[in-house]
């Protein structure tokens, strides 16, 4: 086992320095990624790809999701729903308890829960850009795109990702 004395010693070395310092660094980038809640279930990442592209149809595999209808697609068994302009990806909807679209068990993005309520989730996003109280609907811009929260009886109930139309 290395005491401070030989750690420092080895970092004396300019070569390891460096690969210590970088690997310091990519691991805080990683802890903060996770910190601010990445998304990491891939809806964000499908919008505005190709429908045939492989990243979409690995995630169309994944959450086994079939063409319903000309530009829409859905996996009534997990709770997704998608929407299609020309052949790429325009919007993403997952649904707590949709009776057409069944029920999203998955984890969702920034560590949002369904069931939340519009205080729980403003405690974990922050303020609304664009927010109807009366109808329940709330927006949050980030890079590149715009997720939509819903509310039914005063708790989330499905979340809408869509390309940030600039």
């Amino acid at each position: 086992m290395l005491n401070i004395y030989q750690l420092v010693y080895l970092l004396h070395d300019r070569s390891i320095m460096k690969k210590t310092i970088t690997l310091i660094c990519l691991l805080m980038l990683v802890v903060a990624g996770f910190s601010q809640g990445l998304t990491r279930d891939g809806f964000v990442e499908i919008l505005g790809r190709k429908i045939d592209g492989p990243e979409v149809q690995q995630f169309f595999s994944s959450y086994h999701i079939k063409n319903i209808n000309g530009n829409k697609y859905a996996s009534v068994e997990n709770g997704i729903d998608l929407e299609t302009k020309g052949d790429t990806v325009a919007q993403v909807n997952v649904y707590r308890n949709s009776p057409v679209y069944g029920s999203y068990k998955g984890k969702l993005s920034k560590d949002l829960q369904f069931g939340m309520t519009p205080a729980q989730v403003k405690a974990k996003l922050g303020k609304a850009t664009t927010t109807y109280t009366n109808s329940g609907y709330a927006e949050y811009n980030y890079p590149g795109y715009v997720m939509t929260t819903w509310y039914e009886q005063g708790v989330l109930s499905e979340l809408s990702y869509s390309p940030k139309s600039e």
